[in-house]
């Protein structure tokens, strides 16, 4: 995300997030990383995996929405916004962070929508709380180019599984050909399933080979 500034908040995580792409049906939830290059984490690989095809064809140039708070239905973030000011009117917004939302990324979102830190919740207004409650859903971001080369964490594409017997890994079209691993099309989400598949594969092909 070379054009956003949020890439100052480098080394803050927040646990539950919903990211999505502009233009698609393209979601996932999870915990999402702020880093000197855009955004990671478990959210936003989900979503590359998820989109990888549709990412490529749009030359790695789009828009990704983040709703911070994990929470789809607007109007309960604005009835939650609303208890805030019935109860906290006197405090200071900067000082009250609702969702427990980590403190440099809360400034963040105020200095975005242009709403002075120094306010009390009791002096929001109408027009404040729906700015406050749509950076929280609905922040937008451009992406604009992907990680260098040799940074991905998984590659999209591959052989075909359907060239592949997968009993043995042994391709259909040559003899004593063996595949395994990320030259496969196997494209799995976060959480250790592309190290399972490598060491599974590998296995099989490195069995038959042997016998």
């Amino acid at each position: 995300m070379p054009g956003e500034s949020i890439t100052g908040l480098m080394g803050i995580a927040v646990e539950n997030t919903i990211v999505s792409i502009q233009g698609t049906k393209l979601k996932s939830a999870g915990p999402l990383l702020i880093t000197h290059w855009g955004m990671s984490g478990p959210a936003i690989l989900k979503l590359s995996a998820f989109g990888a095809r549709i990412l490529s064809e749009s030359g790695y140039n789009f828009k990704i929405q983040v709703n911070w708070v994990n929470e789809q239905n607007n109007d309960l973030v604005t009835d939650e916004l609303r208890s805030i000011i019935k109860e906290h009117s006197n405090k200071i917004i900067s000082n009250y962070r609702p969702y427990s939302l980590p403190a440099r990324l809360w400034l963040y979102l105020l200095e975005k929508i242009e709403l002075p830190p120094d306010k009390n919740w009791g002096e929001l207004g109408k027009k404040g709380l729906n700015k406050l409650m749509n950076v929280m859903t609905n922040d937008e971001y451009a992406v604009k180019g992907r990680t260098t080369f040799k940074e991905e964490f998984v590659t999209c594409g591959g052989v075909s599984l359907e060239s592949i017997d997968l009993h043995t890994m042994q391709s259909k079209a040559c003899k004593n050909l063996y595949f395994a691993g990320e030259i496969l099309d196997i494209d799995a989400i976060t959480g250790g399933y592309n190290f399972q598949c490598a060491w599974t594969t590998g296995f099989i092909a490195g069995r038959e080979c042997s016998m």
